[in-house]
């Protein structure tokens, strides 16, 4: 895999996995796994690809996730992992936490966390950054901050956004996916399930986000399609 930056920025790439009508949970909340062995395993391959990976407060708490790209033979060097949590509620006793040894975090914060910096552990970089100004944004934090940062502190070119809907709506309404890396299973959830994106705040056609299908591959069942942004597109 091939991943070009862009000026000032990372690259961005936007992992989704969903059921064929776009979910990525059932309507009582129940999403593991939506696609199957061969699909997660592209996605560590996908991961050890990338500079770093990216999520959000939200499923950390929700699914305690390592970040970790495990692939066979292992890689030489693990993807950074960033936290957006504006509040500051990561978790100490979490995984992420727990395996700092494997691969280092970058906690991306709007407010000053507790206990004081002398007192994190070695492989965690705090940030301080602006909290999040767009009213429909709800990853809680600048993402254009965020990313200038992993460039200029972490010399990272690019990233991979492994979250949930919150976060994968914001980075896209800020205009800052420049590929999406889209998994879907062969199955259906529903109008009540929950959809992958929330609010894009699209009224009109000419507002859409424009992508163009580059490839597909099957992983098993699941079908991966990836599609490029495609800037100052109209209808």
């Amino acid at each position: 895999m091939t991943i070009r930056s862009v000026p000032m920025r990372p690259r961005v790439t936007l992992k989704l996995a969903t059921s064929l009508d776009s979910r990525i949970a059932t309507r009582l909340g129940e999403s593991k796994w939506i696609t199957g062995p061969a699909a997660r395993e592209e996605v560590h391959r996908m991961r050890a690809a990338h500079d770093a990976v990216l999520t959000g407060i939200g499923t950390v708490l929700a699914d305690d996730p390592l970040l970790t790209a495990r692939t066979d033979p292992p890689v030489a060097r693990q993807p950074l992992r960033i936290v957006l949590d504006r509040q500051a509620r990561l978790g100490w006793d979490s995984q992420l936490m727990r395996s700092l040894g494997q691969g280092g975090i970058v906690w991306c914060t709007a407010q000053s966390p507790m206990p004081p910096k002398d007192a994190w552990p070695k492989g965690l970089v705090h940030h301080l950054v602006p909290a999040a100004h767009d009213a429909g944004a709800t990853a809680g934090v600048d993402l254009e901050a965020v990313l200038e940062r992993l460039m200029s502190d972490h010399k990272v070119k690019s990233v991979m956004v492994e979250a949930g809907p919150g976060i994968a709506t914001a980075f896209m309404r800020a205009g800052l996916v420049d590929e999406i890396a889209w998994f879907r299973a062969p199955i259906l959830l529903g109008g009540d399930g929950r959809a992958v994106f929330d609010s894009l705040g699209v009224d009109a056609l000419n507002q859409a986000h424009h992508f163009q299908l580059m490839d597909q591959q099957t992983f098993g069942p699941d079908l991966l399609e990836t599609f490029c942004h495609l800037p100052n597109q109209k209808v």
